[in-house]
This record gives structure tokens, sequence and C-alpha cells, in this order.
């Protein structure tokens, strides 16, 4: 890992990953109160200085006028560096659909841990919801279903 300049580092304009300005913020306030964290995700970039990973830290960066930033560069295949992109954003954060419809294959994604609904068992049809029971207490999680308007496939986030 070394420090980059943040004006060398170059946006991935296929990242599928979307961050509110609430959400941005927030990071932002984050990076601020705990710099150290930062260095313990930093933003991964090809040898090119493309992100690949940490698009959401580099816009919080330049929203705090950070000059430089903890950048990790890899020299891997393009395919194995989209996969990091989309494992570095599994468990948290909005997809831009548009995006994932036109650039990536379903099967990829669910392979690197994306869920997607894919309609075909009632007992997902019927209410959307997810339920758990946890200490003999029971929990509802309601889920998000979105429809692709390229692909027209239903994603679940």
């Amino acid at each position: 890992m070394k420090y980059v300049e943040v004006s060398k580092l170059q946006p991935n304009k296929d990242n599928p990953r979307k961050i509110s300005h609430k959400e941005l913020e927030k990071l932002a306030n984050s990076i601020q109160a705990n710099p150290e964290y930062f260095e313990a995700r930093p933003i991964i970039t090809d040898k090119n200085l493309k992100i690949y990973a940490g698009h959401s830290r580099f816009k919080a960066a330049k929203m705090l006028g950070l000059d430089k930033v903890p950048v990790h560069i890899m020299d891997l295949p393009e395919n194995k560096m989209r996969e990091i992109m989309i494992r570095d954003n599994v468990n948290n954060g909005d997809w831009d659909t548009g995006i994932l419809a036109d650039d990536w294959q379903i099967d990829m994604l669910v392979d690197f841990g994306l869920e997607f609904k894919n309609g075909t068992s009632s007992e997902e049809t019927e209410d959307n919801t997810d339920t758990s029971v946890t200490n003999n207490k029971k929990k509802t999680k309601a889920k998000k279903i979105i429809t692709c308007p390229h692909c027209n496939k239903e994603i679940e986030i």
C-alpha cells in the first residue's frame, strides 16, 4: 500500500455501486474521525490507477479535500479486477442495476456473492420478507425487490 495523489486516480465508469449524498457525508465524517481505518481498507486500483474498489472512499476523500489517499495497486487480469469491484460491495451499498444488467453476467455476480431474486419460488414471492428466529424471538426484515429496466430480471437488494 502507498499514498497516491487523489488527482491521479481514475474513477471506473463501469462501477455499479451507488451512494447517496447522505451516505457519502457519513463516510467522509468517518474517514475524517478515523483516518487509520482508511489504511485498513485502501482504494484498490490497477497499475494505471483506475479504481476497482473504493469509489465511495475516493469520493469521500475528494469531499474532504484530501491530497493523498491510501491505495493498493494490483496487477491482475481485468476479470479478477472486476471481481474485486463486486466483492468489495457485496455486503453493503446500492447498485446501479442498469450497469449490472449491461456489463455483468448474472451467474458471475452470483458467484461473487451478490444475491438476486429469481421469482421462481412461491415462498419468496408471497410476501417478500425474510423471517428468522433468534433467541426465541421472531424477527422480520423486509426485502427490497427491483426490476432491472434492461433485462427485466428481479433483483433483491
